[in-house]
């Protein structure tokens, strides 16, 4: 590849398959200019984004922060993809490493930032906030500096949206909702009897999905009126409990729940109050 534009030191873009790349790697555009050719052995990265306006942004990005922040943010989503097996959503290459880089910019400026939702963010996604932990130490292996768990929440935050493909306020409505939800709960279950804590705990995944469901405006329309009858009808406490959640989310969201999402509702609240 040849160079096509210096952007710093560190970072060029070339023109690889007909397609714009990012190219980084220390020394990468030290006193080179466009036309020449790019050292291979220096090349430690090549970013292929597709999105041409996200590609305008990245390009931005990498003009202003230092190289060991972009090799962080390159090792966690290494990590996350790694452990949790899955694509990301390119997006997340500039979400993360702009959020690392303004969270370092604060740190040093002695602005520490709390999670509101650290502890639902590791009740609710167990996996990436063990990413967000790892991500916290090593970038205080890299700069020195230690984020703490509220960073690692928001960085499991970033995650879980490049999963979802979504933005990151979803995730963060999502949990938010969630949690509402689990406090109705708890207002009703006497988690005094054994084991009932648990078992609210154990449906945090299935509203979730319910939630996002809603979001996407892709709820179960079976529209299975014997189902719910019969659910109404046999298990009155929990057609309650299930109304309370109902009327909570169809506020929070302005969407009327569907009849087999509340059969459902009901039928996992009466094998948690049974």
């Amino acid at each position: 590849m040849v160079i096509k534009k210096v952007i710093n030191n560190n970072i060029v873009t070339s023109i690889d398959d007909g397609v714009e790349v990012v190219v980084s790697g220390r020394g990468l555009g030290f006193g080179h200019r466009e036309g020449d050719r790019i050292d291979d052995a220096k090349i430690e990265k090549v970013y292929r984004i597709e999105n041409q306006e996200s590609l305008r942004r990245f390009k931005d990005l990498l003009a202003k922060l230092p190289l060991e922040n972009l090799q962080i943010a390159n090792e966690v989503i290494a990590l996350a993809k790694n452990e949790l097996k899955t694509e990301l959503n390119e997006n997340i290459y500039i979400t993360l490493t702009d959020h690392i880089n303004f969270a370092l910019e604060r740190f040093e400026k002695g602005m520490m930032f709390e999670n509101a939702i650290m502890h639902e963010v590791k009740a609710f996604y167990p996996k990436e906030f063990r990413i967000g932990e790892k991500a916290v130490d090593l970038i205080r292996d890299t700069t020195g500096n230690y984020l703490g768990q509220d960073e690692a929440a928001s960085i499991a935050l970033h995650i879980v949206s490049a999963e979802l493909n979504e933005k990151t306020s979803m995730a963060f409505t999502v949990t938010q909702a969630v949690k509402k939800i689990l406090e109705l709960l708890n207002e009703e279950v006497d988690k005094d009897i054994p084991g009932n804590a648990s078992k609210i705990e154990d449906l945090i995944p299935t509203f979730k999905h319910l939630v996002y469901r809603i979001i996407l405006q892709e709820q179960y329309d079976g529209d299975d009126k014997a189902l719910f009858d019969f659910a109404v009808a046999n298990y009155p406490q929990e057609t309650r409990i299930c109304n309370r959640i109902a009327s909570f989310l169809e506020e929070q969201f302005q969407q009327e729940i569907r009849m087999d999402e509340k059969s459902y509702i009901i039928i996992l609240l009466r094998k948690l109050m049974k």
